[in-house]
């Protein structure tokens, strides 16, 4: 065979491996965005145990994600969250208030659905907590938080996703003056948009 036919037959090969192989990757990278970064920013649902109670609260979380840390075929995609939580609970004359940063692991099985993308995640988080009391005087600590949930990522365009979940978290804060805040669980819930870049 000429050396000219044999390298053009290198070529088509290894164009058809490259267009095969992305096509098979294709519906696993859009489960948090087909692009490789995105931008989120989300509705956030969390609760504090206060000792006399739990406190419900809510507030926002805008996250950065690496989406296409890892993928392949058969193990799916994973991607990496990095971003920051901001709640406020209330009851009576108490005021609550959550700050903080996070790392977000998630992994996507390999599922052929380029709309729907079901993921289970992971949440390392940094935390401080400032009280506002009526009877008893304020402050704020330093805490920190750990967990595991699943979500759903759902494609509304080329660019943009719909993205729910929900997590258990181990959160544990100092002390705020008398107020004890011993470790609980809780969990921590969100909805929002996702916008994937470059285009």
């Amino acid at each position: 065979m000429p050396v000219a036919t044999y390298l053009k037959s290198v070529r088509a090969t290894a164009r058809y491996i490259i267009l095969t192989s992305t096509l098979v990757a294709a519906p696993m990278l859009q489960a948090q965005s087909a692009q490789p970064y995105s931008i989120q920013l989300a509705a956030f649902f969390t609760a504090i145990d206060a000792g006399s109670g739990t406190i419900s609260g809510i507030g926002i979380e805008p996250q950065f994600r690496l989406n296409h840390i890892y993928a392949s075929e058969g193990f799916g995609a994973l991607s990496l969250g990095i971003g920051g939580q901001y709640t406020t609970h209330t009851k009576g004359s108490d005021k609550l208030t959550i700050t903080g940063g996070f790392l977000e692991p998630r992994w996507v099985p390999a599922i052929r659905s380029n709309v729907i993308a079901p993921y289970l995640s992971l949440r390392l988080a940094v935390l401080h907590l400032k009280g506002e009391f009526a009877n008893v005087p304020g402050g704020s600590s330093g805490g920190t938080g750990f967990g595991a949930g699943a979500g759903i990522a759902a494609k509304l365009s080329r660019t943009v996703n719909l993205d729910a979940g929900v997590q258990f978290v181990r959160q544990a804060f100092g002390d705020i003056g008398s107020t004890s805040f011993k470790p609980f669980t809780t969990y921590a819930a969100k909805i929002g948009l996702s916008l994937g870049f470059p285009n």
